[in-house]
């Protein structure tokens, strides 16, 4: 029975050491910032000249290291599954991610 429970552990272990996420290298980070802007700027319906600018300086500040890629990835997928936000996600997204970045100490 002792034998079985350790398998049962030892299964549970090597599960869950497998579904840990990987640490990202450098070119993954280069790749997804490459990819950011085109994502924002379709996914967040840019239109205005003001709000291209806006993406650009964000994208900008995260191949900086100066503003986190995984603050500015969560707040885009909250915005798009957020249905108050299905009209304007620019605006939107640009309120939450600021506020987000001031809890950081980080002005966009």
């Amino acid at each position: 029975m002792q034998r079985i429970l350790h398998l049962v552990v030892l299964g549970c272990v090597l599960a869950l050491s497998a579904a840990a996420p990987a640490p990202l290298d450098g070119q993954t980070v280069a790749a997804n910032v490459a990819d950011l802007q085109q994502q924002l700027e379709s996914g967040l319906k840019a239109r205005r000249p003001g709000e291209f600018a806006y993406i650009k300086k964000v994208v900008t500040m995260v191949r900086m290291n100066e503003l986190p890629l995984d603050l500015v990835i969560s707040t885009f997928i909250w915005v798009r599954h957020n249905p108050q936000a299905r009209d304007y996600p620019f605006v939107y997204f640009q309120r939450a991610l600021q506020e987000r970045a001031k809890k950081l100490g980080i002005t966009v």
